[in-house]
């Protein structure tokens, strides 16, 4: 087993924290957010381009993001209680590696944007790696197809956006949100995909059950 149902559930409330979260964030940024030439970031400053307090949407990425370090932490313990998952101890050291990482990332980087970015490292490296083992696991129990295009979203838009990072890149904002994207959409997917291979598994148990009355309390 690659995780359980409580664990996909959580994800799927991670993802929804940081959507709303960032969403909110952009709304009540008191200067002109760009979604495209704007990181993220700037939603945790103190004091907006314009010099304008910034203190609503500081609050609510703060929030969103202690929330999601708090939903992290959750799914750690999920992971190490449940010995029946595989690799149960690595994934939970991923999340709480995570999950860490969300409560460094609230530090305003106007502040100081070495201990932001450390927290914001840990964060996608936790997310990109327990995505990439998942895809992994499940090479051979999920479509070849889904499972093949799952893993180029993520590692096309994470590894892109480290490269602009790192080199600075003019369009290193634009490759944050499809990065930002491609987790979403792969840890999210993969989750989902490994809870409804679980469930199609107790259904043909059932079925082989029904129709094999000797199999019966097995």
């Amino acid at each position: 087993m690659y995780l359980n149902r409580k664990i996909s559930r959580l994800f799927n409330l991670l993802m929804v924290i940081i959507i709303v979260s960032f969403s909110l964030g952009m709304i009540m940024y008191s200067d002109s957010f760009s979604f495209w030439n704007s990181p993220f970031s700037d939603l945790g400053i103190t004091v907006a381009p314009n010099g304008k307090s910034n203190i609503i949407s500081l609050i609510i990425f703060a929030a969103g993001m202690i929330l999601t370090g708090i939903t992290f932490l959750r799914i750690a313990m999920e992971f190490k209680s449940d010995k029946e998952i595989i690799r149960s101890e690595l994934k939970a050291s991923l999340s709480t590696l995570g999950g860490i990482g969300c409560f460094v990332f609230t530090f305003p980087h106007n502040i100081n944007d070495n201990v932001h970015m450390i927290g914001a490292a840990c964060f996608v490296a936790a997310l990109w790696s327990i995505g990439t083992i998942l895809l992994i696991e499940t090479r051979k129990t999920i479509s070849k197809n889904l499972n093949i295009l799952l893993q180029l979203v993520l590692q096309i838009t994470v590894i892109g956006y480290a490269i602009c990072y790192f080199a600075d890149l003019p369009i290193k904002n634009i490759a944050q949100k499809f990065a930002i994207m491609g987790l979403i959409i792969s840890v999210k997917g993969i989750t989902n995909m490994s809870l409804l291979q679980k469930y199609n598994q107790l259904l043909n148990f059932e079925q082989i059950n029904q129709t094999n009355p000797s199999l019966r309390g097995i």
